[in-house]
């Protein structure tokens, strides 16, 4: 059976070209991909496609975290591991964009390196606080620091999905930065959070 393109781009460590859109559904398989327009207790959106499936990036950007160990315990449930495996970008557009719940990385992503929309992270899974494979995808301004809560998702990502899956380049940027501007000491509050260090 031959591997998919984008799977074997990933193990020869081939970089795709920046994308005419550059922004995508963060899933291969677009057609086959599910969300809602709600999310348990902040804005994010969980995307649903079968366990394995492969997850991409949404924008041309640079990779800000890569989390590849499981170190979630349900016994603790510590909220700044509750994604599992899960990877941080930071987009052109200067918006940070968050995916957690991986099965697997790609072994090449690491902090810094320059990624573009389409290409392969890894696969979906159910890592971290999860009933069932997804992927979790959040939408954030940076902070300076170490932190969870607002790293998880600040405004609601599926208006921007559903836009993207129509070929629209729909930003989020000004609705971030709308947000930021309301709310200027999350950043730091959630640096301060006990939990912060673990993230």
């Amino acid at each position: 059976m031959t591997a998919p393109a984008s799977s074997l781009a990933a193990a020869s460590g081939a970089q795709t070209e920046p994308a005419l859109n550059p922004y995508v559904v963060p899933v291969a398989d677009v057609d086959a991909a599910g969300w809602g327009t709600t999310h348990a207790n902040y804005p994010a959106t969980d995307i649903f496609v079968d366990c394995g499936a492969d997850v991409v990036s949404p924008v041309n950007g640079e990779l800000l975290e890569v989390r590849r160990v499981n170190a979630y315990d349900p016994t603790v449930d510590n909220p700044a591991t509750r994604g599992g495996r899960s990877i941080s970008i930071l987009g052109e557009d200067g918006v940070r964009y968050y995916l957690a719940h991986f099965d697997t990385i790609v072994e090449t992503l690491a902090p810094g390196v320059r990624i573009f929309a389409g290409q392969l992270l890894g696969t979906m899974g159910d890592t971290g606080r999860a009933s069932a494979c997804h992927a979790h995808f959040g939408i954030s301004p940076p902070c300076p620091g170490k932190e969870w809560a607002v790293r998880r998702g600040v405004i609601w990502p599926y208006r921007y999905l559903d836009a993207w899956r129509e070929g629209q380049a729909t930003s989020p940027a000004a609705e971030v930065a709308a947000w930021l501007a309301a709310n200027p000491t999350a950043c730091a509050e959630a640096m301060a959070d006990p939990n912060a260090a673990d993230s």
